[in-house]
């Protein structure tokens, strides 16, 4: 991921940002969202010389994508499919559709529990790279 962003926001360990041009932007209907556009966090590892009101470059690292994206959908979905094939042999008699519904339930509360227990740290975050 690489956009420009607004900056709204300079804290002690991290910058508040809001995203200017986003191309997935361009087809959406919520007008809400595009006049106010999604405020998120970033830092400044490289120790740019910025201030609110300025428009820089952000970056977030690949690798950082990819482990975020098997935490977060890798889990549910091998919580469920663990659910689905281990049922029958803790609920002997269980149908299918018992199967499908505790999968379903355990897809649910591993996305939960991802959710909630994720924290984010400084090296998972976007970094500014350049003021524009």
């Amino acid at each position: 991921m690489q956009e420009k962003a607004r900056i709204v926001e300079i804290g002690a360990q991290s910058v508040t940002v809001i995203p200017v041009d986003i191309e997935a932007c361009i087809g959406c209907s919520n007008s809400e969202c595009k006049d106010n556009g999604h405020i998120f966090t970033v830092v400044n590892r490289r120790r740019h010389d910025i201030k609110v009101g300025d428009t820089v470059c952000i970056k977030s690292p690949m690798r950082n994508q990819i482990g975020q994206g098997i935490i977060a959908i890798g889990i549910p979905v091998a919580l469920a499919a663990g659910v689905f094939i281990l049922m029958p042999s803790f609920v002997p008699g269980v149908g299918e559709g018992g199967q499908v519904g505790a999968s379903l339930g355990a897809l649910l509360i591993g996305s939960l529990v991802t959710y909630f227990a994720g924290k984010r740290t400084e090296s998972d975050m976007p970094e500014i790279t350049e003021v524009l």
